[in-house]
């Protein structure tokens, strides 16, 4: 009987401590939530996208591709002005050479975004899709003197 007692009474004076703290808590954790937004972990995951692009080009595409070879003003003008998925659907259907479209749509995704990145356009707020609707709508729109873009 005793142990039921004090199980009762602890169980009761945590009901008290916590009815009694999380009003005071509750702003600070409602501040801590707002903090960190939906297009905060949207960017974050963008600049993920991106840094995994690099490696994909790296270690799939240095093999043909110089490192600065696509980080150039002839790139940016055969590319600029076309969308996204002119370039996503060349390179899925082209590359690697002797195995095109071997490698995911998200890895494709990836590496045009690093190719975008590198040539001087931002970072997006948002990772980039692999729907051709949404690639389609994505101008490239490079600078004139391009280089790689850190946020």
């Amino acid at each position: 009987m005793p142990r039921r007692r004090l199980r009762h009474s602890i169980a009761a004076f945590c009901g008290f401590l916590c009815a009694a703290t999380l009003p005071a808590a509750l702003p600070s954790l409602v501040q801590a939530q707002a903090a960190v937004t939906p297009t905060d972990s949207a960017a974050a995951a963008a600049a993920r996208q991106v840094a995994l692009g690099e490696q994909w080009f790296r270690s799939a595409c240095l093999e043909c591709h110089a490192a600065r070879g696509l980080d150039n003003a002839d790139f940016r003008l055969k590319w600029g002005g076309r969308s996204a998925l002119d370039l996503f659907a060349l390179i899925r259907s082209t590359m690697p050479d002797g195995k095109p479209g071997s490698l995911t749509p998200g890895t494709y995704a990836a590496i045009v975004s690093y190719l975008m990145t590198v040539n001087g356009m931002p970072v997006g707020a948002r990772r980039l899709s692999t729907d051709s609707s949404t690639l389609m709508s994505i101008r490239l729109a490079f600078p004139a003197k391009s280089s790689p873009t850190n946020r």
